[in-house]
């Protein structure tokens, strides 16, 4: 899958890939995740203007710390 996703990326070929450093290509891949998330956000507009769900707080059984949550009014819009 990470080589079928820098291909998707960058147009790297599967040799070009494995002959590059790791660091190197996980590094452009979050400045893309960036920037395709900072395009998506400008051309569709913040999710949270949507008032279709409210905050509520649930305990973190891991941590024991309350953690805020989305809880949708409709479940069936959302999947």
């Amino acid at each position: 899958m990470f080589l079928v996703n820098v291909r998707e990326a960058f147009g790297y070929t599967h040799e070009q890939t494995l002959n590059s450093s790791y660091a190197l290509i996980m590094g452009m891949l979050q400045e893309y995740t960036y920037m395709c998330n900072e395009r998506n956000r400008i051309l569709y507009g913040d999710e949270d203007e949507d008032e279709g769900y409210e905050w509520v707080e649930l305990v973190d059984f891991t941590t024991g710390e309350p953690r805020r949550y989305r809880k949708y009014m409709d479940a069936k819009s959302r999947i």
